[in-house]
């Protein structure tokens, strides 16, 4: 199986059982691209889903979006050139591009007091835009979001043939969605939120061994998952205000495992976040 079924593959599955039309889509032109979002719900706060990379917004966020019952108003977004979304001028995205994107989208709906909620990639976009915009972020809570450090760690654990098979689908994944984890690691490095900020992190309980089908060896798998997870854990020390909590169910998409532990993790944010 090439890289490129692999992935699709990956991509494809979310989307059985929760069609992209089981709500209604609003567009709006945001740096010369037209951005597709939706929001459910009303009132205080806005809790705006940020899709991972080589996702649309239904396949790191549909089941949670559609099971979301909660207090305020739930939204989430296609980024450009993914989902029903456009992309006037593919080229790869730098992660302060894929921030001011956001914020575009933010302050043009007005939407205020956020908690945002990223999956894997998206904790970056998140963690880059609360850096910019301190006072409108009441919490984060991350869904198996990936360190900065853990793509540097990965490469001083595999052999070299493992490592080349992670290159590949990194590079695969510019040439296709045009957003870059190792720039994006880069970046975020400099983005500093406020340590005041309640943050939750929900780390998978089960293995992503998909990388398999690429041929990574056995070693090679458990160094990817071993340091994904050390790595994932220095999530917390971005506030003095974290809670972790583990998808025991789950691997890594958890919108598919157990769309309700990260409901449940969202309401109690909501409550963490707006009490002060």
């Amino acid at each position: 199986m090439s890289i490129k079924t692999f992935l699709l593959l990956l991509i494809l599955i979310p989307h059985i059982g929760v069609a992209t039309s089981d709500h209604k889509w609003e567009f709006t032109e945001i740096h010369g691209n037209t951005i597709a979002w939706s929001c459910e719900g009303e009132g205080r706060p806005t809790v705006l889903l940020i899709a991972g990379s080589g996702l649309d917004a239904h396949g790191s966020f549909g089941r949670i979006y559609h099971g979301y019952e909660g207090p305020g108003k739930i939204c989430f977004y296609d980024r450009a050139g993914m989902g029903l979304s456009t992309f006037e001028n593919p080229a790869p995205k730098t992660l302060d591009e894929m921030a001011n994107e956001l914020s575009a989208l933010i302050a043009h709906h007005k939407w205020k007091e956020l908690v945002l909620v990223p999956h894997s990639f998206g904790g970056m976009i998140a963690r880059k835009y609360a850096a910019l915009n301190p006072e409108g972020v009441r919490g984060i809570l991350f869904v198996d979001s990936n360190h900065e450090d853990w793509l540097g760690m990965m490469q001083g654990q595999v052999v070299d043939s493992d490592w080349a098979i992670m290159e590949r689908i990194m590079d695969w994944n510019v040439r296709t969605f045009y957003e870059d984890i190792r720039e994006a690691e880069r970046s975020v490095r400099k983005a500093t939120i406020d340590d005041q900020t309640p943050i939750t992190l929900i780390s998978r309980g089960v293995p992503h061994t998909q990388i398999r089908l690429e041929k990574m060896t056995y070693a090679g798998i458990r160094a990817y998952e071993a340091t994904f997870i050390e790595t994932q854990k220095r999530i917390l020390h971005l506030s003095e205000d974290s809670r972790h909590v583990i998808a025991e169910a789950s691997s890594h998409m958890i919108n598919d495992y157990d769309p309700w532990l990260v409901i449940e993790e969202i309401e109690l944010l909501v409550k963490r976040a707006m009490s002060e």
